[in-house]
């Protein structure tokens, strides 16, 4: 399906909006015109490779033109079906003090559109040359997404919540508009952060950075953790360890109190596939046994640290999971990087490695009242976790 919308003169420079179900129905070099190299997660062959993986899911992307054809931004959305498998429903009620009830989780079932990578954090869900101001942006982008909620009311898929996904604090003040759209801002749990100092080119001088505490801390950990092997999965590799690595993603989603669906390792092998080296993937084993994995994607001076695999049963004896972390910074300064994105949860052992939290924001809108009236509360609820943050360096690497 493709549709187009025509725009309003009022809105200048903008003739029509195009919608895609497939990203091989895009123009592609009106595409690339657009994003160029900014984003790594809004390329063609990182969106194909979610497309192709993910079979579950529905896509539309979005293609914004000028009154002369020129295009000025790209943008889409990913559509998954929420049930209560998705939800860890016994830390859910905890966290928000029984709001919202065990018993009604069990019963969601709801479809939520995504503006944005319901798996990678950030803002990319949309982009739009640097002549179009943000306003503009952001009306033609909530636009479409009407469209597409339309069109699935239409074909009887009607889509419950809209969210859109999911904005550093520089972007904080433009995005604020989105509230005079209808949508609920929303603070969400804090991305830990690690910037690497310039004057770090090898992980001996990253570790001369830490107080004697923390760097004793962190040769204990490869101390505890010298019976594991690290081994660079290959694209022959990851398809030999399909079944191991689906089984140890699966461990990390169970645990986690919400999941946005579930990737497999059919997709990190597509995705691997799609950006090669630029998609870092560690296997990491104990003897034979795969007992754990870690993958990241680097773009623009930045380690993104996406996915990762564990078995707890070997986790405290071989500090597997903290072990991954300095691997994350190992690789981050092999490639001269400037910062190391690790996300959300075990925020208090990430900001063990340096990390700094930095706060984010996403935005909701309710579609179906019943939903609204039942999610609603629940959504407000939602708060960033508390967590004592370490401070693992020098004290001159704090000083402003």
């Amino acid at each position: 399906m493709i549709a187009q919308c025509d725009r309003p003169l009022a809105q200048q420079l903008v003739d029509k909006t195009v919608i895609h179900t497939s990203i091989s129905q895009v123009d592609m070099m009106s595409w690339n015109t657009v994003i160029q190299n900014e984003n790594i997660y809004l390329s063609i062959p990182y969106l194909a490779a979610l497309e192709k993986a993910l079979s579950d899911y529905s896509f539309r992307y979005f293609q914004f033109y000028s009154e002369d054809n020129k295009p000025i931004g790209i943008g889409y959305c990913q559509i998954i079906k929420i049930g209560g498998n998705d939800i860890n429903k016994d830390a859910l009620v905890e966290r928000i003090g029984g709001l919202l009830p065990k018993s009604l989780m069990n019963n969601i079932d709801v479809r939520i559109l995504i503006c944005g990578n319901a798996f990678a954090s950030g803002e990319n869900g949309s982009y739009f040359l640097p002549s179009i101001n943000n306003k503009l942006g952001l009306d033609l982008v909530t636009s479409a997404v009407d469209e597409v909620h339309t069109s699935a009311h239409k074909e009887g898929k009607k889509i419950a919540i809209t969210l859109i996904k999911e904005f550093w604090p520089e972007s904080f003040g433009n995005v604020a508009y989105l509230k005079d759209k209808g949508y609920c801002e929303i603070n969400i749990d804090v991305n830990m952060v690690l910037t690497l100092d310039s004057s770090w080119t090898s992980f001996d001088h990253y570790l001369a950075a830490m107080n004697s505490k923390f760097r004793t801390k962190a040769k204990g950990i490869f101390k505890k953790s010298e019976k594991v092997t690290a081994i660079n999965f290959d694209i022959p590799m990851i398809e030999k360890r399909l079944n191991e690595i689906d089984e140890l993603y699966t461990i990390i989603v169970d645990k986690a109190n919400f999941s946005f669906g579930r990737l497999n390792a059919k997709t990190l092998l597509e995705i691997k596939k799609a950006l090669g080296h630029q998609f870092y993937f560690k296997g990491y084993y104990l003897g034979d046994k795969l007992i754990g994995f870690s993958t990241a994607t680097s773009f623009d001076e930045v380690l993104d640290g996406n996915f990762i695999g564990l078995d707890y049963d070997y986790n405290q004896e071989y500090a597997v999971y903290q072990r991954m972390l300095y691997d994350f910074v190992q690789h981050a300064i092999d490639i001269g990087a400037k910062k190391v994105k690790i996300g959300r949860t075990a925020e208090e052992i990430k900001s063990g490695v340096g990390a700094q939290p930095v706060e984010m924001k996403f935005y909701a809108k309710h579609r179906n009242k019943v939903t609204n009236a039942l999610l609603r509360p629940f959504i407000q609820q939602l708060k960033p976790n508390d967590f004592n943050l370490r401070k693992p360096f020098k004290a001159e690497y704090y000083e402003v």
